[in-house]
This record gives C-alpha cells, sequence and structure tokens, in this order.
C-alpha cells in the first residue's frame, strides 16, 4: 500500500516566526484602531457575534499577536 504525501508539505500547519508577530500596540499603530477597538474586535470573534471583525490574532496564554500577514490581509480589504 503506498501513500500519496508531497514531500514539501510540513506535516502540521506553519506557526509564523516570533519576528512576523505583532504586539496590539503595533497593530493599533498599524490599522489606525486603538488597541481597546482591537479587543472588541477579538471579542466579537470569541462570541461568534463577527467573524470577520479586525484582523485574525494568535493567543498563547494571556498574551495576544496578530500574524503581519494577517494584519496586512486587513488593511488591503479595508481600501
Amino acid at each position: 500500500m503506498s501513500c500519496n504525501i508531497e514531500d514539501n508539505a510540513p506535516p502540521y500547519p506553519t506557526t509564523p516566526s516570533l519576528s512576523d508577530l505583532l504586539t496590539p500596540a503595533q497593530t493599533a499603530r498599524l490599522t489606525g484602531h486603538p488597541a481597546t477597538v482591537l479587543a472588541v474586535y477579538r471579542s466579537r470573534r470569541n462570541t461568534g457575534q463577527s467573524s470577520d471583525a479586525g484582523p485574525d490574532f494568535i493567543k498563547h496564554g494571556t498574551a495576544v499577536f496578530y500574524p503581519r500577514s494577517a494584519v496586512e490581509t486587513y488593511i488591503a480589504g479595508r481600501g
């Protein structure tokens, strides 16, 4: 029996490197939203009120980070 697995595909989802993660303060500066508005967007996503509010984010414990690519996509989508 043979398996067709792509040699180049990682066996697990890739995680952004630390240099590609932005803090809420950095994201606020880039998006023009106050950090408090970003917190409201995260809350709306977590409660299912709005799945597309604000850029995608990652939580590690209580720390919140935004992948740079997600912030860039979010900014581009607003324009």
